[in-house]
């Protein structure tokens, strides 16, 4: 995709991101109006994403839009793997359960279905767009709502120890509220 040739590296709560195309703000370039469901995309579908559905979906309720429709899946084709312990454990802190959650793997009909999916990497929006037919349109980096640093890439913290975790949740949580701030706009 064009919108992410340049790429800038820099860091927050020690965790390396990436910038696509130096900040620019996609999330301009949608109307926020008729959003009644959003998919939210990582490979796994069992760290960033659920942490992603779950935030939004706690935020949203905040904020009195509980009508949204709100889900998550995985590029990489898992089913039914719950989240990991690290994401379970960071969510619960702040008062948010992915507990009942389970791993889809994405598929045409989700993204037909959604109208706007969020994807934590330009990977997973190219990947969307290539192999699924997406309207390039309704994909989004979720990064592109972070209000310090829109078009952010999210690292993955598969692997890594709860303090990673917590911190990846942190700028979840900050791109939701970016989220959710357009859609009270309307």
């Amino acid at each position: 995709m064009e919108d992410y040739v340049e790429w800038q590296s820099f860091y927050i709560h020690d965790i390396p991101l990436i910038i696509g195309n130096t900040g620019m703000d996609r999330s301009n370039m949608i109307s926020f109006e008729n959003i009644k469901s959003i998919l939210v995309v990582c490979t796994g579908n069992i760290c960033r994403s659920p942490m992603g559905e779950g935030a939004i979906r706690y935020k949203a309720k905040k904020a009195g839009l509980s009508q949204l429709y709100i889900h998550s899946a995985g590029t990489s084709g898992w089913d039914k793997h719950e989240p990991t312990s690290e994401a379970i454990k960071a969510c619960s802190e702040i008062g948010i359960d992915i507990s009942s959650q389970r791993s889809d793997p994405i598929t045409v009909q989700m993204i037909q279905k959604a109208d706007l999916t969020v994807a934590m990497e330009t990977y997973h929006v190219d990947r969307m767009i290539n192999h699924y037919d997406a309207p390039a349109e309704k994909i989004f980096l979720f990064g592109d709502f972070h209000v310090d640093y829109p078009g952010i890439e999210i690292s993955d913290p598969y692997g890594m120890p709860l303090s990673y975790y917590r911190n990846i949740l942190q700028i979840i949580c900050q791109c939701s509220d970016g989220l959710i701030d357009k859609l009270m706009k309307i």
